[in-house]
């Protein structure tokens, strides 16, 4: 392993590396607000007031690992140290446009000059070139004169809060009185410092020419600690096994992973790498926590081109169907019709009880079906008990999710070691049924919690809960798998804030939209009459039933809506 590791200050490294650029198959810009905010604090801190007078002092921004060569004109890539860099060129930005806003015109191109300099024909050459973040970062950050545009991606924005966080932190009179600087400072003098100090910063830098050696230098370097999320030290180890030989496979598996992350950006909401990866590996391989998932890697995956190019292939594959379960549509399926009920299920677990840790036996399922190792009736039974129980232990015990996540992960990882579907139904029959039976409600427990169930269009924390509920008996007594769309919750006695009598469900019941604001605030006879205009089989019922309504009806009703839900919902794929 050929390396020069060498002391330099940021003023030294930016002037002597032609051009830093960062790979596009690094990791983006990810600092948040406590990191860049520690970084400018470092900074502030290490300069002294003495007699009037700013002193910078030494500071050591730690190490960053290059591969290429320091020959003239020669860009080098940078393996480690890319955000802390980024942050460097924002701020020198900032500080830039500060300069040009007092007026400081040269000194404002002198700190420019470690942002975008110029070639030998007055070509101008940025000194970090940001593939992922191209042409954003050096329209709004590498260019003198800042450019309207609106970031795109999620990386963009944290570029954007970054330099607007130094621009706000920078202003003269909050500079001096947030840092107790002294306020007959000059402000130009204090800019001046914080550039100097950021300049002066010491750095070990390691360069080397070899790229596997630069890959080496970086694991060891960030494996240890873990200071790099493990996700990047899983990317960086496959390629480096690539960039060794520098051949066309390195581009195919650069292009199929930056084809992973579009896949994640592609619907709303977006998903960070990091969430799908740790869900996908624990569905596939091993439990395990985030700062061992690189261990685990290392373990389950052969480190030779052959296994990492599968790998990568599989994680795409496997992204297109997650981004199926956290965003559903109907669209996604040939056979809509066949397939609504599904997309209403995943719907509810994903955004009526947010319990993400269902994604990691969901891709299970879903592979399974792919490859046709179960029956169509067995999945479906499978998710409808995942969604009744998700609904049952959060949405009405109002229990934690902690459960979750190891018994899905040892769900899933089992469900992969099926042949046949009948190997599936054992599976499903002791890792799932049998498994979470110990936490499923029985009727007392369940219908303690569910009476409490309310609806107030004054309040919203629980009013999707309880319109998931209604709509579920509903689509029951319609004898639907679906519930309709275009309904809306009605409260029987007209709301009272002030009366919890009124917010309970059993003052609640589904109406179509049009019949709800028609029943408005109407006395309880005259809604009766508009109720009678339903399709709804519930609402027909009720009428029948419910010929006079008051208060004291509430508390029963509420019971028997209970009832009806645990013995006919809940428990029918149990």
């Amino acid at each position: 392993m050929k390396f020069t590791p060498e002391n330099k200050i940021i003023k030294t490294m930016f002037r002597s590396y032609p051009m830093m650029s960062i790979p596009n198959f690094q990791r983006e810009y990810s600092w948040d607000k406590y990191y860049y905010n520690t970084f400018f604090m470092d900074i502030l801190e290490g300069i002294k007031q003495e007699d009037k007078k700013l002193i910078n002092t030494d500071y050591f921004i730690g190490t960053m690992v290059f591969s290429g060569s320091e020959k003239k004109d020669e860009s080098i890539e940078v393996i480690d140290g890319q955000q802390r860099l980024t942050v460097i060129t924002i701020l020198l930005s900032v500080l830039t446009n500060k300069f040009k806003n007092i007026k400081e015109e040269d000194l404002a191109e002198a700190t420019f000059e470690y942002i975008k300099t110029k070639d030998d024909y007055g070509r101008p050459i940025p000194k970090l070139k940001s593939i992922t973040s191209y042409p954003y970062f050096e329209a709004y950050v590498q260019s003198i004169e800042k450019m309207d545009v609106e970031p795109a991606t999620e990386e963009e924005i944290n570029i954007k809060q970054t330099y607007n966080y130094f621009e706000s932190e920078l202003e003269e009179m909050k500079l001096k009185r947030k840092y107790d600087f002294n306020e007959n400072t000059p402000y130009k003098d204090l800019l001046i410092a914080i550039r100097d100090q950021i300049l002066q910063m010491n750095v070990i830098s390691i360069l080397t020419e070899e790229k596997d050696s630069a890959y080496e230098i970086f694991e060891i370097l960030n494996a240890k600690g873990k200071n790099l999320a493990s996700i990047d030290l899983i990317k960086n180890t496959i390629y480096s096994k690539f960039h060794a030989d520098d051949n066309a496979k390195d581009k195919i598996i650069e292009n199929k992973w930056e084809g992973i992350k579009t896949t994640l950006r592609s619907r709303n909401p977006n998903i960070g790498f990091a969430t799908f990866y740790r869900h996908y590996w624990i569905s596939k391989y091993q439990k395990t926590t985030n700062s061992k998932l690189y261990d685990s890697f290392k373990k389950h995956i052969k480190s030779n081109k052959k296994s990492y190019e599968e790998f990568v292939e599989d994680l795409s594959t496997i992204a297109e169907t997650y981004m199926k379960l956290v965003s559903p549509n109907i669209d996604d399926y040939n056979n809509r019709k066949e397939y609504n009920w599904l997309v209403q299920s995943l719907k509810a677990i994903e955004k009526t009880f947010g319990v993400t840790q269902a994604r990691i036996a969901l891709l299970a399922l879903f592979e399974l079906k792919s490859n046709d190792k179960i029956s169509s009736k067995a999945f479906k039974d499978a998710v409808n008990y995942i969604e009744n129980f998700i609904f049952a232990y959060t949405g009405v015990l109002k229990n934690q999710a902690n459960i979750y996540e190891s018994r899905f992960s040892k769900l899933a990882i089992k469900l992969r070691e099926s042949k046949n579907k009948s190997d599936t139904n054992n599976i499903l029959k002791k890792y799932l049924y049998q498994e979470f039976e110990d936490r499923y409600p029985q009727k007392e427990e369940f219908l303690s919690g569910f009476v409490r169930l309310r609806f107030s269009k004054q309040e919203s924390p629980t009013n999707t809960i309880t319109k998931y509920v209604l709509n579920k008996i509903s689509s029951k007594l319609n004898n639907s798998e679906v519930y309709s769309i275009d309904s809306s919750i009605e409260h029987i006695i007209n709301e009272d804030i002030s009366n919890d009598n009124t917010l309970f469900i059993g003052n609640l019941i589904c109406l179509e939209v049009d019949l709800n604001n028609e029943a408005s605030d109407l006395a309880y006879e005259e809604k009766l009459e508009v109720y009678k205009k339903s399709k709804y089989d519930q609402v027909l019922n009720f009428c029948n039933k419910y010929p006079n309504f008051n208060e004291n009806d509430i508390e029963e009703r509420s019971k028997i809506l209970g009832e009806y839900y645990y013995d006919n919902i809940l428990n029918e794929s149990n």
